[in-house]
């Protein structure tokens, strides 16, 4: 996931650094930053195929999508504490790209 990360990052605009919080052999834990109060959290455990994304604005959640064992839910932009079942794999891509499209059509880059 790492690496996949490194990779993405450069295609696009409103992301200009990352940190990680934490590493193991199967896990990591990274902020994905836009803004000193804004910023993406990202948890992936390789061992339990999970995959765990958030917008965060000041420590509030803004739009999420978690994925583990195969079951996948979102916490949707006009509703974060709600969950809404989907299918398919998680994307880090996917969710940058939509992350990305709602910030600027939000105007907060």
């Amino acid at each position: 996931m790492l690496n996949e990360l490194i990779d993405l990052l450069p295609r696009f605009s409103a992301f200009h650094s990352f940190a990680i919080l934490d590493r193991t052999d199967f896990t990591l834990t990274a902020q994905i930053y836009i803004a000193p109060d804004l910023y993406v959290h990202l948890y992936t455990n390789a061992q339990k195929n999970k995959l765990n994304l958030a917008l965060i604005h000041r420590g509030q959640r803004l739009y999420g999508e978690d994925a583990e064992g195969g079951i996948r839910h979102l916490h949707p932009f006009e509703a974060p504490g709600r969950h809404v079942p989907m299918s398919g794999p998680p994307s880090l891509e996917a969710f940058l790209s939509k992350v990305q499209q709602y910030l600027e059509e939000q105007g907060l880059i």
